[in-house]
């Protein structure tokens, strides 16, 4: 019998055995990390061994699948789509020595090592970079940094033909509900989501007013919805709004960019260069570039956050600075020193954070942990009151 044979069946046995009401919580919570991280484990195998059944053609003589991506959906439970993608990321760490290595000690899923791989095969220089992002970061971070990867070394020309001939906006129905999807040249996209911008903050504050919370993409639904009614005010849809592209200044005067270097739209994606040069002209736009402003500089005395440091600290914190949270929206800035204590406003001491995590430092009264990777981490309150509503946590 081979090793992961046995850890299979202790594993059958410990699960068949589990009672997690008779657990207090912090053991339910050390045992779900310590199954969470056997599980990503036994995802590596499982990928590692279905490359192999490929290669050899081994997986025929157990299956009627037409293809090993059927097969290993069959096995696994999964769709193809997600077998593909697995045998595709193993194909991939034959190159990645540094991401196989990480993935079979636990420390990568396998989800986390299929974003990893897609990246440093584009540019293999990027893999320590997405490496550290998986391991500080959630998955939509290291999605984007993966995203941001790809973009800087493929043709940009040919990206945008690709991206134009592959637009589209598809729906389908389930029930009484209609779903969506639509894909096109990310600064067409840009124009589209800023035009439903103001109408998403209106339909937002009016819930405000009304006690009522939902989520951002309830509300920007309901600003498509005003648009399509023809009830939106033209005069704010046709108000002009500035856009922000970060862009690193090596590529800006070269005209496009190069592996390891970054152009986008903040919260949208990549774009080309030439897309941050035409609308440069047309001064609507907030250009973000790596020899700026020295944002470390700007200090104000009251609680106005000056323009360099609003877009410096968007940049910084493109997501919760709260360590493996990779919420970006609705972000709301934090002082980490009370202002009434400080008496200033700087870059090291805000930051932004989640509407939940806000909720926790400004009414619970956990408290923030500066990290030396520019994230932060929470502390619990000592007493129990940190389970108390808002309203009754400071009482």
């Amino acid at each position: 019998m081979f090793k992961i044979e046995e850890v299979r069946d202790l594993a059958r046995e410990a699960v068949a055995e589990l009672d997690p009401a008779c657990l207090d919580g912090r053991d339910a919570v050390r045992l779900a990390e310590v199954a969470a991280e056997g599980a990503k484990l036994l995802d590596a195998a499982t990928a590692l061994l279905a490359k192999r059944a490929a290669e050899t053609n081994a997986w025929r003589r157990t299956s009627h699948a037409a293809t090993p991506e059927q097969w290993l959906a069959e096995a696994t439970g999964s769709s193809e789509g997600a077998a593909r993608e697995s045998l595709k990321t193993v194909q991939r760490l034959g190159e990645l020595p540094a991401t196989a290595e990480r993935l079979r000690s636990g420390e990568l899923s396998l989800a986390q090592a299929a974003q990893v791989s897609a990246g440093a095969m584009a540019d293999p220089g990027a893999e320590q970079r997405l490496l550290r992002t998986a391991k500080r970061s959630g998955m939509r971070e290291l999605r984007a940094e993966k995203e941001r990867v790809i973009a800087a070394a493929t043709d940009e020309l040919e990206a945008r033909r690709r991206a134009k001939a592959q637009r589209h906006l598809r729906t389908w129905t389930k029930g009484f509900a209609t779903h969506g999807s639509f894909s096109g040249p990310t600064e067409d996209v840009a124009k589209i989501l800023q035009a439903l911008e103001p109408l998403t903050k209106e339909r937002f504050e009016e819930a405000r007013r009304a006690g009522e919370r939902e989520s951002r993409d309830a509300y920007r639904f309901d600003a498509l919805v005003t648009l399509a009614d023809g009830d939106a005010d033209t005069a704010k849809q046709a108000a002009p709004h500035a856009v922000r592209v970060r862009v690193d200044l090596p590529a800006l005067l070269r005209g496009r960019t190069e592996p390891g270097e970054t152009c986008e739209i903040p919260g949208v994606g990549p774009v080309a260069v030439r897309h941050a040069q035409e609308v440069l002209s047309h001064g609507l736009l907030q250009l973000v570039i790596t020899d700026g402003v020295d944002v470390q500089t700007v200090v104000s005395n009251t609680r106005h956050v000056p323009a360099e440091l609003k877009i410096a600290i968007a940049e910084r914190d493109r997501t919760c600075k709260i360590r493996g949270c990779d919420c970006d929206r609705m972000l709301e800035r934090h002082h980490t020193v009370d202002f009434v204590e400080s008496q200033r406003t700087t870059y090291r001491e805000l930051g932004n954070l989640c509407p939940k995590h806000h909720d926790l430092v400004t009414h619970r009264r956990f408290t923030v942990e500066d990290h030396h990777d520019g994230t932060w981490g929470l502390h619990v309150p000592a007493d129990n009151r940190a389970n108390a509503p808002p309203g009754e946590a400071a009482a």
